[in-house]
């Protein structure tokens, strides 16, 4: 039976030190990924702005490719909002902590 009692010699030789993971560097910030997940969201309102003038000016008759479209950039938007909103939320439950 090991001797693992505090100050021991026996416990601190059989601790070992926990090896930590390495970061890759190709790995993308938290700012990276938000930056990136914005530009889809500002994409896609593209998109479905593009998709509604073509039909509105008869350059497009395909009315059903325009409305999926809009709906999923409208989806998108919403669920952005309902992250940053999240996110808010969050941020000022922290404020509120007390230090």
């Amino acid at each position: 039976m090991a001797d693992l009692r505090i100050g021991s010699a026996n416990a601190a030789a059989s601790i070992r030190p926990i090896p930590l993971p390495e970061l890759r560097p190709s790995a993308p910030t938290f700012g990276e990924s938000l930056g990136r997940a914005i530009g889809d969201v500002n994409q896609l309102q593209l998109d479905a702005a593009r998709a509604a003038t073509e039909v509105a000016s008869g350059q497009s008759q395909d009315m059903t490719q325009a409305l999926v479209t809009i709906q999923k950039a409208d989806i998108t938007f919403q669920f952005a909002m309902q992250i940053r909103n999240k996110l808010l939320e969050a941020y000022g439950e922290i404020m509120r902590m007390p230090v």
